[in-house]
């Protein structure tokens, strides 16, 4: 069933609402990590600069063996997405936004001071 205009704008205002007050952070970060993971796997389903197959390198042949191989250890996440600082090479704009967003979260995490970080420019 369609909602009505006036349901419309009264959830668009509990959104609001719930971002405003942190309420939304932790969806907010699980949404963050799961565009990560995915551009990762990406990443990942690309060739090595051998011309090698990352999955014949790390023996991940599937996204939910990928996830497995990261849920493992929670470092490997954070490290994953750190091994292509300073410039994230290899990554579209769109993939490196997504990894530069988790390193953000780990960094405030840890009490970090922010960094800045040389995202490639959308073509």
């Amino acid at each position: 069933m369609a909602m009505t205009n006036a349901e419309r704008q009264r959830r668009y205002r509990q959104r609001l609402k719930a971002r405003a007050s942190g309420a939304a952070l932790p969806e907010q970060a699980r949404d963050a990590v799961e565009r990560a993971i995915l551009a990762l796997w990406s990443f990942h389903e690309r060739p090595s600069p051998q011309g090698l197959s990352w999955a014949d390198i790390d023996g991940c042949h599937s996204l939910d063996q990928y996830r497995s191989d990261l849920e493992r250890n929670p470092g490997n996440f954070i490290q994953a997405c750190r091994a292509f600082l300073p410039d994230f090479a290899g990554l579209t704009a769109e993939e490196a936004h997504a990894v530069a967003t988790i390193i953000a979260l780990a960094d405030a995490l840890r009490l970090a001071p922010p960094r800045a970080m040389a995202l490639p420019r959308a073509a």
